[in-house]
């Protein structure tokens, strides 16, 4: 009983100290979505107190009405941290191109919606940092590419990151390797096409060495597996026989 009670007591403390700290990091945002004008990330309307250019964190909030930015054109850039608020997702389609300075944080004070990059570049120079708060907040990659110096999930939250089509994401620094591979290999946190048969994530060390590259790559089916190994057999048995 007494082992619960301070279990709990610690676990209150903890929440109380996150929830202090977010506090504290939520009144440092200088600029704050609110898609008034539209979903174009690069329209100063769309966003209070101007574009996330400033060193300040930024926060992107569902839009009115509820409209997620959409970053459709080059030379976009945050100067901070970008946080993907409760109900709040972010779009790179082909032809955009966002650079964040810091970490871009998603699911940390709530449910997020999706991380969407189904084309252009998004650029992250500190951490991908999903799920913090023990929320959702799923990583999309179709098409495009997303970099990011450090990925981390928390074990705690329900979200994923899927890769399909050309889509790939990127880490220069090959000290994430052994937790990308775990992620890939054994909790399955990042999958391709959905974790769907015939398909499964590639870990790429030697295209770019020192660096670590996913992308979605079809398995051949058991059948053809077995084909192949019968011809060999075949061909093994023509020969010895000529």
């Amino acid at each position: 009983m007494k082992e619960t009670m301070k279990f709990s007591r610690q676990s209150m403390v903890r929440l109380s100290a996150f929830i202090f700290s977010m506090a504290l990091c939520t009144s440092a945002f200088a600029q704050t979505w609110n898609g008034s004008a539209s979903s174009n990330w690069a329209n100063p309307a769309n966003w209070t107190g101007g574009l996330p250019t400033g060193p300040a964190a930024a926060v992107i909030n569902p839009g009115a009405p509820f409209l997620s930015p959409v970053v459709s054109t080059p030379g976009n850039t945050t100067g901070g941290q970008l946080y993907l608020s409760i109900g709040a997702g972010l779009s790179v389609v082909s032809g955009g191109q966002l650079s964040v300075a810091t970490d871009l944080v998603t699911g940390v004070w709530g449910n997020s919606l999706t991380l969407d990059v189904s084309g252009g570049e998004l650029n992250i120079g500190g951490y991908l940092n999903v799920g913090p708060g023990g929320y959702d907040g799923d990583v999309s990659i179709s098409g495009g590419r997303i970099t990011a110096q450090n990925l981390t999930f928390n074990p705690a939250s329900p979200t994923t990151m899927d890769i399909s089509g050309s889509g790939s994401f990127v880490a220069p620094s090959a000290a994430n390797l052994g937790n990308i591979s775990y992620w890939v290999n054994n909790s399955h946190t990042i999958t391709a096409y959905g974790g769907a048969p015939g398909w499964s994530v590639d870990i790429d060390t030697a295209t770019l060495p020192g660096s670590v590259i996913l992308t979605a790559v079809a398995v051949p089916e058991p059948s053809t597996f077995a084909l192949f190994g019968l011809s060999a057999a075949l061909l093994g048995l023509v020969n010895r026989r000529r």
